[in-house]
């Protein structure tokens, strides 16, 4: 009676441990679940080809890597970044770097090189050459978008004003009704919210200086245990694309050959 009670014990025992180590095994290879904003073109959209050039890479990046991902999800700008901050969803992208989201993120290598400029109404009387003349000014930069080199300084001394509507559009529109003084974009998404507010191409000026340039990237939270996993990963499978030249190609893909980096 004993040796069979023990017999039954022992197996009971197996059963129970091959489980948790079933378990264990499915949680590790199980794929992460990956956050963006729509209507970035040509970075992001549901509308693209394969949701975009920065979503083609990142998909590419981790699959030459062997990491799985299960599911991309597209979420507002600001709750993607705070879905992605709380450790809900592992990671968002493109997200560039401030000091903050520094104390909070992982960041990978950068997908992309940003270049912002001022854009005003060509009949307006603003003019932004150098850093004096930004001051003062009301600007446009949507919710969830972050504030970087000149305008970051200014606004967080008071002295520029920002207002953040949904998107890209909607800052164009408030140009458009005078509302703000300038929109700080890069070009892509300035052709794209300036076609949506429906101006004509010719009453928008860019202006001439640059007023923040950033990398852009994956980000992860530092709550996120497969953070420092995450990142080496998609780290790895990026350079394999830089090396054998398919991250050029998926730019010429996407004709965006004139925002691609120097030794890219």
């Amino acid at each position: 009676m004993r040796r069979e009670w023990l017999r039954q014990t022992l197996s009971l025992f197996f059963l129970v441990g091959f489980s948790i180590g079933i378990k264990a095994a499915w949680a590790q290879d199980k794929g992460i679940t990956i956050v963006t904003g729509d209507d970035y073109p040509p970075i992001t959209s549901q509308k693209l080809k394969h949701g975009g050039l920065g979503l083609r890479i990142v998909m590419r990046a981790f699959e030459l890597a062997q990491f799985p991902v299960e599911k991309v999800k597209w979420q507002p700008w600001a709750r993607g970044y705070s879905l992605t901050q709380s450790g809900v969803l592992d990671a968002a992208f493109p997200w560039g770097p401030t000091p903050e989201r520094y104390k909070i993120f992982y960041f990978s290598d950068p997908i992309l090189h940003m270049t912002n400029y001022a854009y005003v109404l060509e009949k307006s009387d603003v003019s932004i050459h150098q850093r004096k003349d930004l001051k003062g000014k009301v600007y446009c930069n949507p919710n969830g978008y972050g504030d970087f080199g000149v305008i970051k300084e200014l606004k967080e001394k008071n002295l520029m004003k920002r207002e953040a509507p949904l998107n890209m559009v909607s800052c164009f529109k408030m140009l458009k009704e005078g509302r703000v003084d300038l929109v700080v974009s890069p070009q892509w998404d300035a052709d794209y919210g300036i076609s949506g507010a429906k101006l004509d191409m010719d009453t928008v000026r860019r202006e001439p200086m640059k007023v923040a340039q950033t990398p852009l990237s994956l980000i992860v939270s530092l709550k996120n245990k497969r953070g420092p996993e995450i990142i080496s990963a998609f780290n790895k499978g990026l350079k394999k694309m830089k090396e054998t030249g398919e991250f050029i190609r998926i730019y010429h893909e996407f004709g965006f050959d004139e925002f691609l980096e120097p030794n890219s």
